[in-house]
């Protein structure tokens, strides 16, 4: 069974060596042990704001997170003043690719 769930702070190693694990992101990200300060600064400004939502992806009897998302919730008066999500980041662990 698949199960999402938010992410938490214990994640955010795994979730940032997804993001690095990429042809644009090993430009961009700074995976290491320990991981930056600014990785964990970025996750409090998501955590606190009310219309995003940093979510993992796992499956049952694997102790890895299989994928990232980040949910962002749009208000518009459209759909008389509903709410929209957006998903962004979307990435899946390399050995399940392809």
């Amino acid at each position: 069974m698949i199960y999402f769930r938010k992410a938490t702070k214990k994640d955010l190693p795994f979730i940032v060596k997804m993001l690095a694990n990429d042809k644009l992101g090993k430009l961009r990200e700074n995976y290491q042990e320990p991981l930056p300060d600014c990785y964990y600064e970025a996750f409090e400004v998501i955590n606190s704001d009310a219309n995003q939502e940093l979510m993992v992806v796992e499956i049952e009897n694997d102790p890895e997170i299989l994928g990232t998302f980040q949910l962002t919730f749009i208000p518009y008066l459209s759909f008389q003043g509903k709410l929209r999500a957006q998903i962004e980041n979307v990435f899946v662990r390399e050995d399940l690719t392809g």
